[in-house]
């Protein structure tokens, strides 16, 4: 809906000594709609009644036992001090709501309405005069904008990076809350800033000096903490009076009336806990476990079910070099290490031949590098080829490829000139540094040990050119604060990527969050033209100039070897008890949603 408004001021004009006031009109044209989408139109018009991927007659009075890895020692959420509990998505409601059957699409949840120009300079967000706390109190405009001013000023690298963009932040008559944009061409900055959780004022106003919190906070979504032991279990419940239970994006959503979140030190651990009965779904991310550790009684009678659950989101898992460490600070020194990692070899033996060796950190999506660069890319990439690697130019990149019999000579020859270039040699069966002597060594983190067997072959292949890689597995709460602090040399991590790239890339890459804790720019990636292709991707006007910028952006770290992708797969490997059920799809974006699943027979 398009809706004009007059607005008036009044313009003093002061002549001699006469003053007279002149009234100004001026028209102010924006979009007010129940939903808002970064390309094409909304799937789902304003009077429509629930999200077609879930079942609005799924029965709501079941109980889920879950499982997390590690441990809490907070209940809040935005510290950049302590490990919190994972009960972000249950307690806390946005302004607006994902639908995960789109890709980019928002609908009404704390927001009944979004409002914009054409030019993007500002979003209005028309709150819900029925929204309500769980403790009873209204979700007003004015506390949505203390909640925005604490994310904008507040120690989170990650709300603070997206809120550095929002230059005003406003109480309108109507319940309205207006942010002001300083860079109107990102459009999908609204969209986020919709998706942020929405918090009640108790939080804000009892933030204790040092150490952490272990306060239940007041919530603001379809679930509360009902109780807990610190480290250990979380027991949420269904808010009896949760205002927003008949909205459409709630229908056939929140079908469980309790969750018992527990947690456990290992993922082995996790997994002979699921096999003995202590939780109902299971999410495997171990090929080794998928293929061989369902076993035993529940597993032959059908009571537990394994499935391969589809999706339309991509995820890449890869090693990833930290290059703000020496060695790793040479594009040079990365690409022969990477030598060393024998992908086809692994994926036969180690990974049972169910994994596909990603050529793109976007995976299989339309984002992904392919092939030469095309013209467009070219017109982009071609200021900055003073400072990147010709052969971006000229060849397609692809992963190191072998012929999966675990002879890699021909690799680490290669590995080993890229190393004499870059000031190294061979002495004494070690990789030392031509002027001070230091060996070529670094050390491998991993927070799940299991992951170890995948690490020691590629260790192994280094030894071969003298380099050492140690791999060290350390608890998940240690491993939270290492990563923090940029405290590793190399990791093995998954990337999350948005179904449509945006504003998340600076915070992925730009040279910007580089030096700021607990950035997600674990690859430490400081470089010019990166910075560029993410200004490319935040201003496109068309999903065919987002493609390019992102596909140009992609180029730029493969052949900067600031990773060494090494897994994708095109769907959730999950394991749950035959009591549980879910609503048939063919995929859907985003991570797993067990919102929208149920407890069957229940008595």
């Amino acid at each position: 809906m398009t809706i004009k408004r007059w607005a008036f001021s009044f313009i003093a004009l002061n002549i001699a000594w006469i003053s007279h006031s002149t009234l100004a009109a001026v028209q102010e044209t924006y979009q007010s709609s129940h939903a808002v989408t970064l390309h094409g139109k909304p799937k789902y018009s304003s009077d429509f009644k629930y999200f077609s991927y879930v079942n609005p007659d799924a029965p709501r009075q079941g109980k889920v036992r879950l499982a997390a890895l590690g441990t809490y020692d907070t209940f809040d959420l935005f510290t950049s001090k302590g490990v919190p509990a994972a009960v972000g998505p249950y307690i806390y409601d946005s302004l607006m709501f994902a639908s995960r059957d789109e890709p980019t699409s928002i609908y009404p949840l704390i927001a009944e309405r979004i409002e914009y120009p054409d030019d993007n300079s500002w979003v209005r967000f028309v709150i819900n005069p029925k929204a309500r706390f769980a403790d009873g109190s209204p979700i007003t405009a004015e506390l949505i904008r203390k909640t925005f001013l604490q994310y904008k000023n507040g120690a989170i690298t990650h709300f603070k990076l997206l809120m550095k963009d929002v230059d005003k932040i406003e109480v309108e008559p109507g319940n309205r809350v207006k942010l002001t944009l300083n860079v109107p061409e990102d459009k999908k900055l609204p969209y986020r800033l919709a998706q942020l959780p929405v918090i009640h004022s108790s939080y804000w106003n009892e933030i204790p000096e040092g150490g952490n919190r272990i306060q239940i906070p007041v919530s603001s979504g379809a679930y509360s903490i009902k109780s807990y032991e610190l480290g250990q279990k979380v027991i949420l419940e269904r808010n009896k009076g949760y205002w927003a239970e008949k909205l459409p994006v709630n229908i056939g959503r929140n079908n469980f009336k309790q969750i018992k979140l527990e947690y456990f030190r290992d993922s082995t651990t996790s997994l002979e806990a699921f096999l003995s009965g202590s939780y109902d779904i299971r999410v495997e991310n171990l090929a080794k476990n998928w293929t061989f550790a369902y076993k035993g009684k529940d597993i032959e009678s059908g009571r537990i079910i394994q499935k391969n659950y589809p999706r339309k989101s991509f995820q890449v898992q890869s090693f990833i070099f930290n290059s703000r460490k020496g060695p790793f600070k040479d594009q040079r020194v990365r690409e022969a290490i990477s030598q060393g990692y024998d992908a086809a070899w692994t994926n036969s033996n180690l990974l049972y031949g169910i994994y596909t060796a990603p050529e793109s950190l976007f995976a299989t999506s339309q984002f992904a590098q392919q092939g030469l660069p095309s013209q467009a890319e070219l017109k982009l990439l071609s200021p900055y080829r003073d400072i990147l690697p010709q052969r971006l130019f000229k060849q397609a990149w692809i992963g190191v490829q072998t012929d999966g019999s675990g002879n890699i000579r021909k690799q680490l020859s290669y590995a080993n000139r890229l190393l004499k270039q870059a000031g190294w040699e061979l002495k004494k069966g070690k990789m030392v540094n031509k002027e001070n002597g230091e060996p070529l060594k670094f050390e491998l983190m991993l927070a799940v040990p299991e992951q170890e067997r995948i690490a020691i072959p590629f260790k192994s292949n280094l030894e071969i050119l003298g380099i050492d890689m140690q791999i060290i597995s350390i608890d998940v709460s240690q491993y939270i604060r290492r990563m923090r602090n940029h405290d590793y040399d190399m990791v093995l991590r998954s990337f999350h990527q948005p179904d449509i790239p945006g504003n998340e890339q600076r915070e992925y890459w730009s040279s910007s969050t580089v030096d700021e804790q607990g950035t997600q720019n674990l690859a430490g990636v400081n470089h010019l033209a990166v910075d560029a292709m993410i200004n490319h991707i935040i201003s496109a006007d068309s999903k065919e100039q987002l493609q390019t910028a992102t596909r140009a952006l992609d180029r730029i770290l493969l052949w900067e070897n600031y990773t060494i992708p090494q897994i994708y797969q095109p769907y959730w490997r999950v394991a749950h008890r035959s009591n549980f059920s879910y609503p048939v799809n063919d995929g859907l974006y985003g991570s797993i949603d067990l919102s929208i699943w149920w407890e069957k027979n229940q008595p």
